[in-house]
């Protein structure tokens, strides 16, 4: 954001939560003529930096709010109550669907709208192996699923993959493990040693403003270490009724497009973005297509099309650049 050409940007680092460094930022909040308070996903995901009397700095403050939220899978009630601390006045979800934002705007009252948080640094991220020169391998590296968003994803199409690697010849360098994962520098030069990445849409199929579901099932690991994901399906999810999915692309299909990879995913939304045969090869998430998705996989026209098509796309539509430019349309709406 400080790069854009379309805002003028002045940073606070509220990491450091020295008094002086905080005398220092109310000090500027009061003493300039600021049009906007911008609050990043930092500001507040897994714990709020925004405290004490800053806070009521901010919440104070003039100029109209807007919070980019982050991690809407958990800390919900806290966080709907920090934005009406804070009288927010645009929230910036990572979710397109209308039945996120309808949540969010009956809470709130304020405008609300999707940004991706996925944005791509081409000098980072890029195809310096071209395809045909790159190992037959299919690569992924994620975490573990988080059981309480409802679905088990992530292990599922690893542990596919590795156990089907003999058999359809393909070598599988995949892992969950957080000793395995690489800096930005070393991934970009993993996904350019890869054919192919796996992957699933982020996010979890039951959004909830009061975290009722993701406490339950927190509550019942602690009680139960040794349960399974079939247990927990079974317990708190098979049976849970209508439910709203807030699902997301993920910065690893971005990253892995904008480096030309070829990548196959579990059929999804990917916030309208990624369009399956014209961006990935599409995996149905009981794996029926499986010989299906290998025959595309090995076709090389079919591959380097798709390829393409995903760096066209996320270079013209999601580097920060893109990215902040949407944002700025949305915070003139508020101005």
């Amino acid at each position: 954001m400080l790069k854009s050409s379309l805002i003028k940007c002045v940073h606070f680092n509220l990491a450091n939560q020295t008094l002086a460094a905080q005398m220092a930022i109310a000090r500027r909040l009061h003493s300039e003529p600021f049009d906007a308070v911008v609050l990043l996903h930092s500001v507040f995901s897994n714990q709020q930096y925004l405290r004490r009397f800053l806070l009521w700095t901010v919440a104070f403050h003039d100029a109209p709010k807007a919070f980019f939220i982050g991690n809407e899978y958990k800390l919900m009630p806290e966080k709907i109550r920090f934005c009406k601390q804070l009288r927010i006045k645009l929230l910036v979800t990572q979710s397109k669907d209308e039945r996120v934002s309808s949540l969010y705007k009956n809470a709130l009252g304020c405008k609300v709208a999707c940004v991706p948080n996925t944005g791509i640094d081409p000098k980072i991220f890029s195809p310096t192996t071209p395809l045909q020169n790159r190992p037959n391998t299919i690569g992924y590296r994620s975490n573990p699923s988080i059981w309480y968003m409802g679905n088990d994803e992530k292990t599922a199409i690893t542990d596919w993959f590795q156990a089907n690697e003999s058999r359809i010849g393909v070598k599988v360098d995949a892992s969950l493990s957080p000793s395995d994962r690489f800096d930005a520098q070393g991934y970009a030069k993993f996904l350019n040693r890869c054919r192919g990445q796996l992957g699933t849409e982020s996010g979890g199929d039951y959004f909830e403003l009061t975290d009722r579901t993701r406490k339950k099932v927190n509550a019942y690991t602690r009680k139960y270490p040794a349960a399974t994901w079939t247990e927990i399906k079974s317990l708190f999810f098979d049976h849970y009724g209508p439910s709203i999915p807030l699902r997301i692309i993920s910065g690893r299909q971005v990253e892995a497009a904008a480096c030309k990879t070829v990548q196959i995913l579990f059929e999804g939304r990917y916030n309208d973005y990624l369009k399956p045969d014209k961006h990935y090869i599409p995996l149905k998430k009981d794996f029926s297509n499986f010989d299906e998705v290998m025959q595309k996989f090995r076709d090389d026209n079919y591959c380097l099309r798709i390829t393409k098509n995903a760096y066209d796309l996320v270079m013209s539509e999601l580097t920060y650049e893109k990215l902040i430019d949407k944002f700025a349309v949305h915070l003139e709406s508020i101005l």
